[in-house]
Order: structure tokens, then sequence, then C-alpha cells
């Protein structure tokens, strides 16, 4: 596992000094030392300013040499031509951090330069931040090194939330929202072009913090694939939620992101398959940052998935019942002994079932509402509670927000609360709620899309990484371009079925073949450089007798050459046919940031048309692997439909498995296509008719 270095001193300095500090309070060069101060820092601030005496009775010194101490962090808002003369000076004090400001390196194309300051730093024992970054902000012990005029706020209250964003202006622009609507912030880092500290040297750190509890990462891209794994395993571990916003989908979004933070992009659906194996919150909009900032901050994990909906509202109570079963949550009405126990507190036009419609009405019974809550968090039948309220306003508006506060307090159960009202008329009830940690919503669709995000976080199982030790590999034995037919012998020797074959030089070898294998036949031309053989139509099937595959040798042969005349022919491929099997595909390619990425879906047109695929991060164990056949809409095919027989699941989950750890232990395998993959009946097992080997060159 790649080392997390020691953050402590960068997060909490002693001392910070201020390369460039400007006398004007709003100018990027200005407000660090505004914010400094706003925020009561207690240690010592030096001014750096070669054309100042002083700035607002604040000392300068003309530069980092001649500061009268070694400061922590050395914050750098200057032109980028100056800066290496800044880190040089820096690295010769001994300055253990940097946070370099200024843009026009990477980002810009000057990546020579940003190489040079990671180099200068290194050599000193410097680690930087930056450049081309807002900075970051400790909440919890109240000390900004940004220039970010977000953080120019009355905002005092720090919370359990640790955000680290690639982008600088996005990343303070989407915590400032969250903070206005109470979500609380213990840290917000922004890593810019990460030329030295990224993303996942501060995820790592905030992993470890006893006091995070939720990480939310925004990436544009990721260059160490396999430490952003640890990371998502050790978070996994501690029951931390990651949730990670991740930008860069589109090739336009992708273009931009090359350009804004010089990151690389890697395969949405890698990411996706990546999020989904490790436990990751995936969020895709700066509302999503906000309503998870509101669920998980203080987390009460739910039981189960069956969602008591008390409503001031008939409608409000049906729109979110149906928010709830989009996202696969449970509304189930309740038993005659819990709609008892709330039917004394509701007028006759109301309803007991779930959703409860308590109505407007009861706002006259000052026991009514936290009646009705008692009843639903104290009942086993409920996991999660919803209180949906529409324009309750004034006094009951008040008694309503003060009840809710209080049983949310103590409850064991999640409580969340959509209150359907302007700012206008309900802003003080609704900061209440805020004030006191309520998750609070004005809108049914992002409070079950939030709710149902707990839901989902709570009950996926940690899969932990497979271990990797002990792998053979043999691709070392082949050429540098494999046929099928080398293909398929490197699978054999990772433990998949294959066919009953031989590699022919010779009619005579054939026929020979072919009595010792059996009709009926597949006849296939072997050559290096023809990958695609069906569409060179060099491929025979269901070759009935020797007649058939002397007519069908030679003309093979033919089409071979007239597809490529300059291909090497190694031989013609004489395999069993399978017969009674269901056509599988597993596939693997290595992503640019994870690595080796398994797929299996049902093959033929199911894969190609319906692209019915299920993927994952290798290596995988064979539990592992039937979560992924499950997860195939053709799912149904393999377990048996209208009086079919139950295919041999297990065995195809074993081949999935085997061609994961093959992945892994093949470093210079770059794609395997197995397709089709025979699944024979239950108890018979799986067999790789054909397989495609892309190895690096």
């Amino acid at each position: 596992m790649y080392p997390a270095p020691d953050l402590s001193r960068l997060l909490l300095p002693r001392s910070v000094a201020i390369v460039g500090a400007s006398s004007n309070p709003d100018s990027i060069s200005g407000r660090p030392f505004k914010l400094l101060r706003r925020f009561g820092y207690q240690g010592a601030i030096y001014l750096v300013n070669p054309t100042r005496s002083e700035i607002d009775g604040h000392p300068c010194w003309p530069d980092v040499a001649s500061l009268p101490e070694t400061p922590d962090v050395v914050l750098i808002g200057i032109r980028a031509d100056r800066v290496e003369a800044v880190i040089d000076q820096a690295v010769a004090r001994g300055v253990p951090f940097g946070i370099i400001f200024s843009s026009g390196f990477a980002e810009s194309d000057d990546a020579q330069a940003q190489r040079r300051l990671v180099e200068k730093a290194a050599s000193g024992g410097m680690r930087l931040l930056g450049p081309n970054c807002q900075g970051l902000v400790n909440l919890a012990d109240r000390v900004p090194l940004s220039f970010s005029a977000s953080l120019d706020t009355d905002r005092t209250e720090s919370g359990p939330v640790a955000y680290v964003s690639q982008s600088g202006a996005f990343g303070f622009a989407s915590y400032a929202m969250a903070a206005d609507q109470g979500v609380g912030f213990r840290y917000v880092v922004t890593t810019g072009n990460q030329a030295d500290l990224d993303v996942i040297d501060f995820g790592r750190h905030f992993a470890a913090d006893p006091e995070v509890g939720l990480l939310v990462l925004y990436l544009e891209g990721l260059s160490r694939g396999e430490a952003f794994l640890d990371l998502l395993e050790e978070a996994s571990r501690r029951d931390l939620p990651v949730a990670v916003l991740k930008a860069g989908r589109s090739a336009t979004a992708q273009a931009a992101a090359r350009s804004h933070t010089a990151a690389l992009t890697g395969d949405q659906a890698s990411w996706d398959a990546v999020m989904r194996q490790y436990r990751v919150l995936a969020i895709d909009d700066a509302e999503d940052l906000v309503d998870l900032g509101r669920v998980f901050s203080r987390p009460v994990v739910p039981g189960g998935n069956r969602v008591a909906i008390l409503t001031t509202s008939g409608g409000g109570g049906i729109m979110m019942a149906d928010q709830c079963d989009d996202q696969g949550l449970a509304v189930e009405p309740f038993s005659d002994a819990l709609q008892a126990k709330i039917a004394p507190y509701l007028p006759s036009f109301g309803s007991t079932r779930n959703p409860v419609d308590m109505t407007a009405q009861v706002i006259n019974d000052p026991e009514g509402f936290p009646a009705c809550l008692e009843a639903v968090l104290e009942s086993d039948e409920t996991d999660l509670v919803v209180v949906v309220i529409s324009m309750i306003t004034g006094d009951a508006g008040r008694k309503m927000a003060s009840d809710l506060a209080r049983a949310a307090r103590g409850a064991k159960k999640p409580v969340l609360c959509c209150w359907m009202i302007n700012d206008e008329q309900g802003g003080a009830f609704l900061e209440y709620l805020r004030r006191h940690h309520v998750p609070l919503f004005q809108s049914p669709r992002r409070c079950a899309r939030a709710l149902g995000a707990l839901y989902r976080w709570s009950t996926r199982r940690r899969q932990p990484r497979c271990l990797t030790e002990g792998l053979t590999s043999y691709l070392d034995r082949f050429p540098e371009k494999l046929t099928e037919y080398d293909a398929k012998r490197l699978l054999a020797l990772h433990g998949v079925p294959v066919t009953k074959e031989r590699l022919c030089a010779s009619l005579d070898e054939a026929l020979a073949a072919a009595d010792e294998i059996g009709f009926p036949l597949a006849l296939k031309v072997m050559s290096p450089d023809i990958l695609h053989k069906t569409e060179a139509r060099i491929v025979a099937l269901r070759l009935r007798d020797r007649e058939e595959l002397q007519n069908a040798y030679g003309r093979l042969l033919e089409r071979a050459v007239l597809h490529d005349p300059k291909a090497s022919i190694l031989g013609v491929l004489v395999q069993e046919m399978v017969e009674g099997g269901l056509e599988c595909m597993i596939g693997m390619r290595r992503d640019p940031s994870f690595g080796p990425m398994v797929a299996v879906g049902l093959g033929g047109i199911y894969v190609e048309v319906l692209k019915d695929l299920s993927l994952r991060h290798a290596p995988l164990t064979e539990e592992m692997a039937l979560e992924m056949i499950g997860e195939l809409k053709g799912y149904p095919l393999l377990k048996g439909v209208r009086g079919e027989p139950g295919r041999d699941v297990t065995a195809l989950a074993g081949a999935v498995a085997a061609v994961s750890r093959m992945a892994c232990a093949e470093s210079d395998l770059l794609e395997l296509d197995v397709n089709p993959l025979f699944v024979l009946p239950e108890g018979r097992g799986v067999l790789a008719a054909d397989a495609l080997v892309i190895r690096r060159s």
C-alpha cells in the first residue's frame, strides 16, 4: 500500500507565510491574510512583500529567506515565472509545506515548469499543494489557507464532512452552497493540478480521522488507480461513507478536463463498476453533495427499507411514496395494531394506512403529531421515517419543528423531513431544523434519493480485494501475437476449460484429428495476422463427415490468402462442436486508471445489441462472480425458463474468477475476449469455444 503522508502540520500549522501579500483585502493575494484574521487564527502570520514595510499595521518581509522563523506553510500567490525562486528559498529554509495558488503550469501546457517545482521541493522534503488551486480550510480548528470568497462569511459551525476537490472554484462554491443549507464541514481541500499532493493523499488522511463521518471527492481524473482503491478499501473497513462526483464522462468534458487540471479521465463504465464494488456513493451534481451531506453527517443506519411517511398533505404523501418506490424503498400498509395507535390523533377524513395522512388538522391537537411520530419510531414495522409537511406556519409551524427535532435527537431510525414551504413563510422553521441536525428537504424527489442512497450504502457488503500472491504468468511461453489456439491454451493454463481441438499443418493431420475428436466439427484457419476470422470467412461450422471437412479445408485456406496475401498461416484448427450450451462471454481489458476489469454477459445478440454486461475490478472470488452473473438481464435464461434446463452457473462463476486471476497474473495482457463460452446444463461445466488475446507489444 502506498504510504500516506503526514499532513497534520499542513492542516494545523503553527505559522504561515503569505508570499505576495497585498494591501487590497479583496484581491487574491490580499484575501488569505484577511481570512486568517477573520477566523481568529492563533499561529504566527508572516507577510512577504518586497515593496511594502507593513500591511494594515502588520510587518512585511522582503522574502522567505529573511523571515524570523521557518513557517510550517508558505502560501504562494504570485506570477508563475516567480514561483520557482520562492520554492528555492522555502527549501533552503526547510519549509515542510507549500500551497501554490498561481496558475500557468501544466494546465497551460507548461509541464516542465511544474515538474521542476516538484523536483526542487522534493529535494528538501517539502510537499506541495497545487499549483492552480484555491487552497484549503480546516473548519474544525478555524484555519483558512485559501483566497476563496466563500470563506468570507459569518458561517462558524463545523461538522463531520471532509470534502476534497480537484477543482478550486467548483469545490469552494459547492461547499458554500451545502454549508448554507445546513451541511457541516470539517475540512475543504482543493488540489488543482496535483503536481505533488493529490486527492488520494488527503482522502487517506481524512479516512483515518475518527471525527470525519462522510468523505466527498470531486474528481476529473486519476493517475494512481491502485492507490485510489487502497483509499476506498481503507474507508470501507472503517465503515466511512465515500461519495464521488466524477466529472468528465463525455468526450467534450474529457477534453475540458485535460485543459483544466491536466487530468486524464478513465472509462466511465470502469468508474461505475469500481464505485459499485467498493461501496462508493456515486453523485452527479452539486445538489447531491448537499443531500448526502444532510443524511450522512450524523447517520443512523437503517435496519431495512420499510419507510413510514407522516404527512399533513395527502398529495405530498402520495408523491413521497412514489419517489420512495423508485428508490427501491417499501411503503407498506401498517398493521391494524399500529393503525389503532395512530387513529385517536387523526380526524375521520385522515388515513392511518401509510402514508399516514394526518391532514393539516393535526395542528389542532398539541399531542397529535408527537404521538404519531412516537408510534412509528417505536414500531418494528418501520425502518425509516419521513415527515412531509405542507404550508404549516406560525405557532403551529414552530411547534411541529420543535416536536420533530426532539423526536429525531434520540431516534434509533433515520428521521428526515420534507417541508414544502417558501423561505419567507418558513425560513425560521427550516433554520431551526438545520440547526438541530434534522435532514431537511423541500423536494420529495431529493429527499427520497438521499434516503435511498443511505439505505443502499448501509446494505452494500464490503468486498475486500482478493489476494494475488502466488499467481503464475505464462505469457512468455507464447508469441507476441496470439492466435485463437494460443489464447485457449493460455486460458487452459489458468484453469478455464476449453474445447477439444488440434492445430493441423495438413489435410491428413486434419482428417486424423477429426477421427480422434469426432464429428460434428468446426474448422478455422489460424493466423496471428487475421484476428477476426468470421469477417474473413475462414471458419466452417458443423462439418458432419470427412467429405465436408476435405471440401472446407482448401476453401478456407484460399479465403485466408485472398483476405490477406501477406498473412502468416500457422495451420488449421480442428475443433469439437459444442451441443446443448448457452452462449456467454467473458471479457477483460486493462483500464488505464484501475488496471484489469472483467466483464461477463450472455453472448451473441445479448452482448452486441443489448449490451447486457456486468463489470468488476479484478481479482474476483467465485462469490463475487456469482453476484455479477445475477445482475444480468438475461440471468433467467441461465436459470432455465419455460421448461429449459438450468445452466451450470457455478462453473460460469468459476471461469469468471479464473479469468480475473489470469488478468492479475499476466501484466502484459491488455485485452481478452472469450466468446462464445458455452455454459452447459447444470453439473456439466463450461467450455471456451473461441478467444482473442491482445498483449502489450
